[in-house]
């Protein structure tokens, strides 16, 4: 089968398109249908932070150090960089006796446009907490720390936080060969690559509470049953966490009250499930993703997966125009199913 087409049109003239590839599984885990090629094979990127978030709470960490559901969700994200934002962190780290200053994931200025305009008028300069990654960061200091391991290696493939991490993702995938993918990701940590049938199989696994145990690493406190259960509500309950109020991939999250988990991830990968296992994964194929949106909704439409109520509250992202800097709508954005 050919990929979607994600089509940017003025005038009923196609400027660009963005091809995408996708898969859907239903409440088994079984593939119901696949545009262009489930098994293209793709670095996870940030769509694996739920993934890596299981170390903290498989650790004893989560519970040692009383991280709130909060502080969880904020784990598993890409977040903005809003005040909220890092105040989250920062009260994170706080409970390991830790400071911004242990944090690995490098600088960049935050999304959150308020934050943004805030350091401009106070002439200060972005910290590693305005990262989108300090949350992940953040909750593998702490995994780190409780485990009694050092903190200043705590990034690399090699550490006991990166091994269960690693760990876990062969599990939910069943893709043994993955620690042969490893390299850096943008904050500077281990990612992965699996190829998009297998991500989509993951989050299935994972939402659905489904994960395989692990027992390779004795000194695990809690079943990944478990894990993965409080993460998935930490996401559903605050979903602002996830990504940002008024962003995308929380805005799913909140137009389905919780019930559809999913994560986004750079150039262009989407991946999701609904709580009783129906399972989705997406991949722009020139990573661009400003396709994504609409691509995701698009095909839960097709699939019948997304209300209309639910559709109506994602309208500017399911039903996007092309403006120009007056603000006149100039074209309109499509998805074309082959």
């Amino acid at each position: 089968m050919e990929p979607l087409r994600v089509e940017f049109v003025r005038k009923n003239i196609v400027e660009a398109t963005h091809f995408v590839h996708a898969i859907a599984l239903d409440e088994t885990g079984r593939q119901i249908v696949a545009f262009g090629n489930p098994e293209l094979v793709t670095y996870w990127r940030s769509t694996a932070k739920p993934f890596q978030a299981m170390a903290v709470i498989l650790s004893g960490a989560a519970d040692a150090f009383n991280l709130s559901a909060k502080e969880l969700a904020i784990a598993c994200g890409s977040h903005i960089g809003s005040t909220e934002h890092i105040k989250v962190v920062r009260e994170m780290l706080a409970k390991a006796g830790l400071t911004e200053s242990y944090l690995q994931c490098g600088i960049h200025e935050p999304y959150d446009s308020e934050e943004r305009n805030r350091l401009i008028r106070e002439g200060l300069k972005p910290s590693r907490l305005h990262s989108n990654c300090s949350g992940k960061h953040a909750a593998m200091l702490l995994t780190a720390k409780h485990l009694g391991t050092p903190l200043e290696t705590y990034r690399q493939p090699n550490h006991p936080v990166q091994q269960i991490i690693a760990q876990v993702l062969i599990a939910a995938t069943g893709e043994l060969n993955l620690p042969e993918t490893v390299v850096a990701d943008g904050c500077g940590a281990p990612i992965w690559a699996s190829s998009l049938r297998s991500i989509a199989l993951a989050l299935h696994k994972f939402v659905t509470q489904n994960l395989p145990e692990l027992d390779t690493f004795l000194y695990l406190k809690l079943p990944t049953s478990e894990a993965a259960k409080r993460l998935v509500e930490a996401m559903a309950q605050h979903p602002e966490m996830v990504s940002g109020k008024g962003m995308w991939n929380t805005r799913l999250i909140e137009a389905t009250n919780g019930c559809f988990i999913g994560k986004s991830g750079a150039e262009g990968l989407f991946a999701g499930s609904f709580r009783d296992g129906r399972a989705i994964a997406l991949k722009v194929q020139d990573g661009n993703p400003r396709a994504t949106p609409i691509a995701v909704l698009t095909f839960l439409e097709r699939l019948s997966w997304l209300s209309e109520k639910g559709l109506e509250a994602l309208s500017d992202f399911h039903k996007p125009t092309i403006k120009n800097l007056l603000g006149e709508e100039i074209g309109f954005i499509k998805v074309v199913f082959p």
